[in-house]
């Protein structure tokens, strides 16, 4: 099922403003059991696009209709149908688990991990989210404003937000190697979680480079795509957090390799979201429990649609996961 909702208001980023967000949502049957999933590649951060995710979901149902698999054939299947199309790969293993953790009668996450974690930790938004909702960390889109007035917006969210509070700023990869420089010297007086993406994505030595010039940790996100490139990262020393979003690494599986090997570097890890519907939201929910995230992860993004609702209450900062078996949401009305 296709689908294409509009932002409550323009989304800009570093280089680009989005109006709508566009995606497919797929659903699988097995005998009485549904299984539900998204894909919704991203313009400027994913690899594919829509039409190709067309194109890799029909070959797949194609090559599994009316046909009997067990359940690492079907897996196996989906990594065929998949190869280079990674939003189509997380929508079909959302759905997948989806199906098998309804059949074992447990949340997605208890299914994929008996000590998954039973709540998650979320940052905010700046300029969706107030004060007084009780986030402890705020996410601040930079970059696109000149210095002076970067700094003054900082004073002013630390005015507003609490000096206890922490800002992550996402420059989205805006700066070269001296502004970032620049940039970072004059964030360090706020209380800064991390600095994410501040240069471009291939920029791997400068942005090593960078970590010599600045205490604020470095995030990458836009750099990291795939298991491949999360060992590039890591050879090259450039980045103390891994930024994870499944929609554009391939799902539960790739995102579990990413994440053993950022835990061997200690690198720290955030998952966040692409900007999907509460599908793809709440497999990240239960893809961070699974993982056992401690971090604050970027999952507060459904109010940013306009016909699209948050999964749960965030209450002080926390996704609360239910009881209910699956992925917990039900069928695609």
């Amino acid at each position: 099922t296709p689908y294409s909702i509009p932002f409550v208001k323009p989304l800009q980023t570093a280089g680009k403003t989005y109006t709508n967000r566009e995606g497919v949502w797929l659903q699988l049957k097995n005998e009485d059991y549904t299984g539900i999933g998204e894909a919704a590649p991203l313009d400027g951060f994913s690899r594919e696009n829509i039409k190709e995710v067309h194109y890799a979901l029909e070959g797949f149902h194609q090559a599994i209709d009316g046909e009997r698999f067990d359940s690492e054939d079907f897996i196996a299947l989906i990594n065929i149908h998949t190869e280079d199309i990674p939003s189509a790969r997380f929508a079909l293993e959302t759905a997948i688990f989806d199906i098998l953790s309804q059949k074992s009668k447990k949340p997605l996450a208890e299914f994929l991990n008996p000590k998954s974690k039973s709540q998650v930790s979320v940052n905010g938004i700046v300029g969706i989210h107030q004060p007084s909702d009780g986030f402890s960390v705020m996410k601040a889109k930079v970059g696109f404003r000149n210095l002076f007035d970067e700094i003054e917006h900082l004073a002013m969210l630390t005015k507003s937000f609490g000096e206890d509070v922490s800002f992550r700023l996402d420059a989205n990869g805006a700066f070269d190697l001296p502004q970032a420089i620049r940039f970072c010297k004059e964030m360090e007086v706020f209380n800064i979680d991390y600095i994410e993406q501040p240069l471009p994505s291939n920029e791997l030595v400068d942005l090593a480079e960078l970590s010599y010039h600045t205490k604020i940790p470095i995030a990458l996100d836009e750099s990291l795509t795939d298991y491949n490139s999360a060992e590039k990262i890591i050879e090259n020393q450039a980045a103390n957090f891994f930024i994870i979003k499944p929609m554009v690494s391939g799902g539960f599986t790739e995102c579990k390799k990413i994440i053993n090997l950022a835990r061997d570097e200690n690198i720290r890890i955030v998952i966040t979201s692409s900007l999907e519907t509460n599908i793809g939201r709440m497999a990240c929910l239960h893809l961070a429990a699974a993982n056992e995230i401690t971090e604050a992860c970027g999952l507060s993004t459904g109010s940013l649609l306009s016909e699209d609702k948050p999964p749960s209450p965030i209450q002080d900062g926390l996704l609360y996961l239910t009881d209910t078996p699956g992925i917990g949401i039900g069928n695609i009305s």
